[in-house]
């Protein structure tokens, strides 16, 4: 079942620098708090990144590009359990309070607009002669400031009951969403011994205060 912007990860399983993540990424224990929603400041973070515009389908080659990239970078963190995880920004208007049937076939068709990342030193500024007719490599900074989070353990397609819990979190603490979904791939189906049970994936959005209507 394709469903969410996580497809990617699905559809990735052939990406030899997904695989590798996956099977020696990071210790997943150290991620078990999450599963409380939390609000919190990150830093602007050095990313190669790779735009994308595609069917879920394509959305393999972003990644498998992503991955040969890096791999290509002098400086950058080798061994998987020193890499920072593979994350990504999804552009699309996403509902997840549709039926879940409904949500399905439209999450299923249409096209994906964002922007596939890995984190990199901040002393990495050039990149290797790496070609695609179809996508393009680039270092950039992506800005942060507060975000809330919230650990999603399970099947991708089961994803829409975490991301209501951190929105009903985020309206609570006086907060709204100011930008685009993202999320952070600590562990998924690059591994041939991980069930979809056991996926670790962080979901993220940059957020404000609600603003204060004042009555005069």
């Amino acid at each position: 079942m394709k469903i969410l912007l996580i497809v990617a990860a699905v559809v990735l399983a052939g990406a030899g620098g997904f695989f590798f993540y996956f099977m020696k990424g990071p210790a997943l224990s150290r991620y078990e708090y999450l599963k409380n929603p939390r609000i919190t400041t990150i830093p602007d973070t050095n990313v190669l990144e790779i735009p994308f515009a595609t069917s879920a389908d394509g959305l393999k080659e972003v990644f498998d590009f992503l991955f040969k990239n890096y791999f290509k970078l002098k400086g950058a963190p080798k061994r998987a359990a020193k890499m920072a995880p593979p994350l990504a920004r999804y552009e699309n208007a996403l509902d997840f309070e549709m039926e879940e049937e409904k949500r399905k076939t439209v999450f299923d068709n249409m096209i994906w607009k964002g922007v596939a990342a890995i984190p990199l030193p901040a002393d990495i500024t050039s990149l290797p002669d790496l070609r695609n007719e179809n996508l393009t490599a680039a270092i950039a900074c992506w800005q942060y400031g507060e975000i809330a989070e919230i650990l999603h353990v399970g099947p991708y397609e089961k994803e829409a009951s975490t991301v209501r819990k951190l929105m009903k979190f985020i309206d609570e603490q006086g907060y709204e969403v100011s930008g685009f979904h993202e999320e952070v791939y600590l562990h998924g189906p690059g591994s041939p011994f991980s069930k979809p049970e056991k996926y670790y994936t962080i979901i993220r959005y940059p957020v404000e205060k609600k603003k204060q209507l004042i009555w005069y």
